[in-house]
C-alpha cells in the first residue's frame, strides 16, 4: 500500500487535470463510509456548487462537501475560488428551495498561520451571517479519515502505486435523451436555413460542450477558463476562414460543404486544443454550435440575418430554445 500523498494523484493520472478529479472522487467515497446515504450530482449542465452531499434536494436540509485540489500554492487566489464557490452552493440551495445546513471544503493541504487565520475569519463570518455551519478537511484530517479501518480499501485503491486509471486525457461524453429541447436554439434554425435537417448529433455535441463550459467556469480556474476560451476561439478561427473561403467561391448560391469543410478543420485542429479541459471531439465540435448559437456563425452567408431574426422573436429564452415566446416571427425556418 502506498504512502498517503496527495502529490501521488498527479503521477497516478498524469495530469493536475486528472489528479482533482481523481481526489473529487477520493472525497465522495470518504463521505460514503461516514454517511453511507450520500449522493453527488452529475453535471447536466453545472454541479450545484456540490461535489457530494447528504439530505433532501426537495425542501429539506443538506449537507455539502466541496473539494479543491489546492496541491500547488495557497494564496489569494484560492481564497477567491473558497468564497465563489460556497457562495454558489448557498446561491443554489436558495434558488432550488432547500437549505444549505452545512459547508464543508477539503483540500490536500495544510494551512500556513497566515491562511489558517484567514480561514478562521472568513469561516465565522459566513456562519453568522448565513447561518451554515462550515467545516475544513485538510490533509491531516484526510489522512485521518483515511487510516481509519473503515477506510482501509479507499486509502488501497487511490495509493496503491500499481492501480490502474482509465485514460484521463479527455472528458467522457455525455448521452442526450430530451433531443426535443433544443428544437428552438439558433444552431438548430441556422443548420434548418442551411438545408441540413439531420440535427441530432448537433444537438448532443452542443449539449457536451455546454456541461463542459458550466463545468469550468463552475470550477473557477484560471487556467482551465483561459483554455475554454482560447479553445473556442480557435475554433471560431477555423469557421471564420472557410467560411470567408466558400462565401469567394459562390458569391451568389448556397455554402455548399462548408459544414464538412469546418468540421474536418475542427477534427484536425483537435489533438491541438488546450489539455487543462479535456475537450473530447465531440466537445469542440459542440463549442462550433455553441457559436453559432451566439449569433458569431452560422452555415449560409445571410447568417447574421437569420440570428437577428430569431433574437428578434425569442423574448424569454436561455439561447438553448428551452422557453420561447414568439414576437413578430416564427423561430424555426
Amino acid at each position: 500500500m502506498g504512502t498517503i500523498n496527495f502529490e501521488f494523484f498527479k503521477m497516478k493520472t498524469g495530469s493536475v487535470d486528472g489528479a482533482r478529479a481523481h481526489f473529487e472522487e477520493m472525497v465522495q467515497d470518504l463521505v460514503g463510509v461516514i454517511h453511507p446515504d450520500f449522493s453527488t450530482l452529475e453535471a447536466n449542465p453545472g454541479d450545484w456548487g456540490i461535489d457530494a452531499y447528504v439530505g433532501s434536494l426537495v425542501d429539506g436540509e443538506v449537507n455539502v462537501w466541496q473539494s479543491k485540489y489546492f496541491i500547488d500554492e495557497f494564496g489569494k487566489s484560492q481564497q477567491a475560488q473558497i468564497r465563489d464557490a460556497y457562495d454558489q452552493a448557498l446561491a443554489c440551495a436558495k434558488r432550488e428551495g432547500y437549505t444549505l445546513a452545512t459547508w464543508t471544503l477539503c483540500i490536500p493541504r495544510n494551512l500556513d498561520g497566515p491562511n489558517e487565520k484567514w480561514w478562521a475569519g472568513w469561516k465565522k463570518g459566513k456562519e453568522k451571517s448565513d447561518g451554515v455551519k462550515i467545516a475544513l478537511w485538510n490533509q491531516a484530517q484526510l489522512r485521518r479519515l483515511l487510516l481509519s479501518e473503515d477506510a482501509t480499501q479507499i486509502r488501497s485503491y487511490y495509493f496503491n502505486p500499481t492501480a490502474t486509471l482509465p485514460d484521463p486525457t479527455y472528458r467522457p461524453t455525455a448521452t442526450l435523451t430530451d433531443f426535443d429541447q433544443y428544437d428552438g436554439a439558433l444552431f438548430v434554425r441556422q443548420m434548418h436555413h442551411a438545408a441540413m435537417f439531420e440535427c441530432d448529433d448537433a444537438k448532443e455535441e452542443f449539449f457536451n460542450a455546454e456541461i463542459l463550459s458550466h463545468e469550468v467556469t463552475d470550477k473557477a480556474v484560471s487556467e482551465e477558463l483561459e483554455a475554454l476560451e482560447r479553445s473556442k476561439s480557435e475554433l471560431g478561427s477555423l469557421w471564420a476562414q472557410r467560411f470567408n473561403v466558400a462565401s469567394q467561391a459562390n458569391s451568389d448560391g448556397p455554402l455548399v460543404g462548408l459544414y464538412v469543410d469546418v468540421m474536418d478543420a475542427v477534427r484536425d485542429h483537435h489533438p491541438k486544443l488546450p489539455s487543462s479541459i479535456r475537450s473530447g471531439l465531440v466537445h469542440a465540435f459542440g463549442m462550433v454550435h455553441q457559436r453559432v448559437n451566439d449569433g458569431r456563425a452560422g452555415w449560409a452567408r445571410d447568417y447574421r440575418e437569420v440570428a437577428g431574426k430569431h433574437f428578434h422573436s425569442v423574448t424569454t429564452t436561455d439561447k438553448a430554445g428551452n422557453t420561447t415566446t414568439s414576437a413578430g416571427g416564427e423561430q424555426n425556418d
